[in-house]
């Protein structure tokens, strides 16, 4: 029986499109390999590094001369709008504990909860029982260690969440350890509709 619905954040409530950073990036005259920016993307989502650094490292990379804020804009363009799905959160919320869990960083969260508003952000983040973003709990998926965090916090049995991302990688982490697994993507489907039916099929 699921009883723990853990959602990622990234596509599955609000569209991501990588490639708009991307082109911001080519734009401002970052200079940085695959490599050197995959190290420096995945310290900021753990909050070993902080706005600052992360931004001024990008920024010291330019062949230009850039400010911060060139690649900062860069980098929050890939954010697309929080999709309404309160109401449908808080009747899921009457027969499951739900949870937040995303590779996120700091700056997004402050984008993304400037743009909807104090009002709206407050009410979309109470609607779940907990929010685990890894820059704050310092640990970021597929590693096994994310989940065996976010589990103990929750009290949760594996076997008795369902952990809903848009990335394979995540999901098969997460089925390894016992975690009923959905994958979804809200630029390819209708979270309530797809949600509904994994839920009435499996019950």
């Amino acid at each position: 029986m699921i009883k723990q619905i853990w959602f990622d954040f990234g596509n599955v409530f609000i569209p991501v499109f990588p490639e708009n950073t991307k082109d911001g990036f080519n734009n401002c005259g970052v200079q940085l390999s695959d490599e050197h920016f995959t190290e420096l993307h995945h310290s900021f989502e753990v909050g070993e590094m902080s706005q600052r650094e992360f931004f001024q490292s990008l920024a010291s990379s330019c062949k230009y001369l850039q400010s911060t804020s060139c690649v900062k804009r860069a980098w929050n363009s890939m954010l697309g709008d929080l999709q309404d799905n309160l109401f449908y959160l808080k009747k899921l919320g009457n027969s499951y504990d739900l949870a937040l869990v995303s590779n996120t960083n700091e700056t997004h969260i402050d984008a993304i909860s400037k743009a909807v508003g104090p009002f709206l952000w407050s009410n979309f983040t109470e609607a779940f029982d907990a929010l685990f973003l890894s820059y704050e709990i310092h640990e970021r998926k597929p590693n096994a260690s994310y989940f065996e965090k976010v589990a103990k916090a929750m009290n949760a049995e594996p076997n008795e969440v369902l952990f809903i991302d848009d990335t394979q990688e995540n999901l098969d982490s997460a089925a390894a350890l016992g975690f009923q697994t959905l994958l979804f993507n809200c630029q390819k489907g209708n979270l309530k509709k797809e949600l509904t039916a994994f839920l009435t099929k499996f019950d």
